[in-house]
């Protein structure tokens, strides 16, 4: 068993290891600490990269972020790459979007509890609600308090999930005694819901400030809030407080509205109508969310009752643009056919032609030379189905081809050590694509007819079987290379209908950094 300060968490972590991870955790905690130092550039590799390593969260993310809820955002134009997502968009907000993928994923798996997918329902409100009340309060780090507002509960999800039959026992307790979970998990389990989550927390690397935030305490013995991370904290509380009692088969209206009282004492410019203005509209924001993700509401509490309290009905399905009839004329753009297409099975062919225009476009706007490369290689990634990317730049000294970023499982180790000399004399194969101007594929790394020109740094940090060598040029003169390889032969990936792109896209790349000087 796995040591820890509070006993039960280590037969948590004992049975992530025999279970399996909660689904989507794993993937939810990478992105959770890829907020740190958010506004660098190494945070925003690690986000992009994170949602790439998932085909699938991928096409949802950009599927969804071209839905009508989006498209006040980008302007219509149709975004098909997580690079431009970013670089329209923003990283919190792609960031977010990702987050909440994640959790809806996890409740839309029917194998999973009706109270188990309340309880991500839960956090998932709660983050919404705790972000647009710090706007309307004017909060700083409302990216931070729609994170930590997320989180607030983990201890509860994790016991849930992993601890079915002492969670029984917890509730049952509750209903005789006549009391709250929290107050009967210290029975059974030997410590609170909130101890096991922050625990939990620190062995994931949380943040302090996601930890801090988990502390139970009750709403109404809470001081007005002196710092940003103080006015977080009141914001995750009060945000889970709300949607824990909206969780109730029966809503306990007196303590709503105590629990409204309170925090309007903790901030002088909110009333009952900046709450009620900030509930509907998450309450929307929520009912348009599940629409676009095609998540059935019908049994949801939080959602019902919270509509009961704040509108005096029921929340309503709010139609998807699916649902929507259609039109007498559509005029459909030159990347989809239509919105139903935009839902269909994503092929690599796909992928490589709709990046291809999706660079076109961005050639004709204002863009950064970083930006785009970041999508010159995304596309490739994606589109080639590569195993590992990365692109590589000449040093200042015009000696080195220095690797700057990639996409690929421990990406940031390897482009560390891609590294090699520019010599016109040298027989190994990064010299030859560079000198000859063209494009090389070693089909097998380990045919006796290639060995003598695969350099050993390469063998020795990179285990693949096949790659390609991509050189940027201008005026015959290198200026960059990009590399993509595969772990195992991928006989479709190298067909010529294919190679058409990426001739393409490095043409698209030699014009970017020509426009760029």
């Amino acid at each position: 068993m796995i040591d820890s300060k509070v006993p039960i968490v280590g037969t948590i972590l004992d049975r992530m290891k025999t279970k399996g991870e909660l689904p989507a955790m794993g993937r939810t905690v990478s992105l959770v600490n890829s907020q740190t130092n958010s506004n660098s550039k190494a945070s925003v590799e690690e986000l992009t990269n994170t949602i790439l390593d998932d085909f699938a969260l991928t096409n949802k993310l950009l599927r969804l972020v071209n839905s009508a809820s989006y498209v006040k955002y980008h302007g219509g134009g149709k975004i098909n790459t997580v690079s431009r997502a970013i670089n329209i968009l923003g990283f919190d907000h792609v960031r977010d979007v990702a987050l909440s993928l994640i959790l809806v994923e996890t409740i839309k798996n029917d194998s999973f509890v009706l109270e188990f997918k309340e309880s991500i329902m839960i956090s998932l409100m709660s983050g919404v609600i705790a972000k647009r009340m710090g706007r309307k309060l004017g909060i700083k780090d409302i990216e931070e308090a729609f994170i930590c507002s997320m989180f607030h509960t983990l201890g509860r999800l994790l016991v849930i999930y992993y601890l079915p039959d002492e969670h029984k026992k917890i509730v049952e307790l509750a209903r005789a005694q006549k009391t709250t979970e929290n107050e009967t998990t210290v029975s059974v389990l030997n410590a609170t819901y909130e101890a096991i989550g922050m625990e939990i927390a620190r062995y994931w690397n949380f943040s302090e400030d996601i930890v801090y935030c988990m502390q139970k305490v009750p709403i109404f013995k809470l001081d007005k809030p002196k710092t940003s991370l103080e006015a977080i904290r009141c914001l995750s509380i009060f945000s889970n407080s709300v949607c824990e009692l909206v969780s109730e088969t029966q809503v306990n209206v007196s303590t709503w509205k105590e629990t409204l009282n309170s925090f309007n004492k903790l901030f002088a410019n909110c009333d009952d109508s900046t709450v009620n203005e900030v509930l509907d509209g998450s309450l929307n924001i929520i009912l348009t969310y599940c629409a676009d993700t095609k998540f059935n509401i019908e049994n949801s509490n939080v959602l019902k009752n919270l509509g009961f309290l704040i509108k005096g009905r029921a929340a309503s399905k709010k139609q998807s643009g699916n649902d929507k009839p259609k039109r007498p004329l559509q005029i459909l753009d030159n990347i989809y056919d239509s919105e139903e297409d935009s839902a269909e099975v994503v092929t690599p062919e796909d992928i490589l032609t709709k990046g291809v225009l999706e660079i076109a476009s961005t050639l004709l706007e204002n863009f950064t030379l970083n930006d785009i490369l970041h999508m010159i290689l995304e596309v490739l990634y994606r589109g080639m189905e590569f195993t590992h990317a990365i692109i590589s730049i000449k040093s200042a000294n015009g000696q080195y081809m220095d690797g700057r970023f990639g996409f690929g499982r421990h990406i940031e180790s390897l482009v560390k050590k891609f590294r090699f000399q520019i010599d016109k004399n040298s027989s190994d194969v990064f010299n030859i694509s560079l000198n000859k101007d063209s494009i090389v594929i070693i089909n097998n790394v380990d045919d006796v007819e290639v060995q003598s020109c695969i350099p050993n740094w390469l063998q020795t940090a990179f285990n693949v079987n096949t790659f390609i060598l991509i050189p940027i040029t201008l005026r015959k003169s290198p200026i960059g290379l990009i590399y993509g390889d595969w772990a195992k032969t991928n006989p479709q990936a190298t067909q010529s209908s294919r190679l058409r792109y990426v001739k393409m896209i490095r043409n698209q790349a030699m014009l970017a950094i020509k426009q760029a000087m």
